[in-house]
């Protein structure tokens, strides 16, 4: 006589697994966007700042002058912020990379979101010996691929150099730019 007994599950007992399976996967997937949206503008925030603090320390430190920018095929600066952004020392201030020594750090393109700047006239910002980016003041905004504007960050660079990362002054969820508008990612 065969005792033997085999394992498994009966065709009410699958049904009702992928019935909860499925609940559970309606209310789990919306949360990932949010998740997906956080960790895409927490990743380019922190390489862009970590990037932009790097090369205005370089400057000081070195007493010279640091560019950041995108940097074309032709390794000069660019219009197109979707390339590699790369710090480098700039003492020509040619806004053209020459040497690989010069290069301080390079941030490859994003992965997700994208990347919008304003400095003004120029394709560029400049670290002065003395940290300050006179004439070269702006910003960076991110926003995520959804232009979802409750996940979008502004980064300035203000006249000292320093970053700082725009705030929601208003409590909608969405932060100002600095004339106090909510940023507008559809718009960008």
């Amino acid at each position: 006589m065969n005792n033997s007994r085999q394992a498994g599950l009966t065709l009410v007992e699958l049904i009702a697994v992928m019935a909860i399976s499925a609940i559970i996967l309606a209310f789990a997937i919306p949360g990932t966007s949010s998740l997906i949206n956080h960790s895409g503008r927490h990743s380019a925030l922190a390489d862009l700042i970590a990037t932009l603090n790097l090369a205005r320390n370089t400057a000081i430190n070195e007493q010279t002058t640091v560019t950041v920018c995108a940097i074309g095929a032709d390794s000069k600066c660019s219009n197109v912020w979707s390339l590699p952004i790369t710090a480098f020392r700039d003492p020509g201030r040619t806004r053209k990379i020459t040497d690989v020594s010069q290069i301080v750090r390079v941030i490859q393109p994003l992965e997700t979101g994208r990347l919008t700047i304003s400095s003004g006239i120029h394709n560029y910002f400049r670290f002065e010996s003395s940290g300050w980016s006179r004439g070269t003041l702006g910003n960076f905004i991110w926003c995520p691929d959804s232009d979802d504007d409750r996940y979008a960050a502004q980064v300035r660079i203000n006249m000292g150099g320093r970053p700082r990362t725009a705030r929601d002054h208003d409590g909608d969820g969405i932060v100002e730019d600095s004339s106090g508008n909510p940023i507008d990612c559809s718009s960008l």
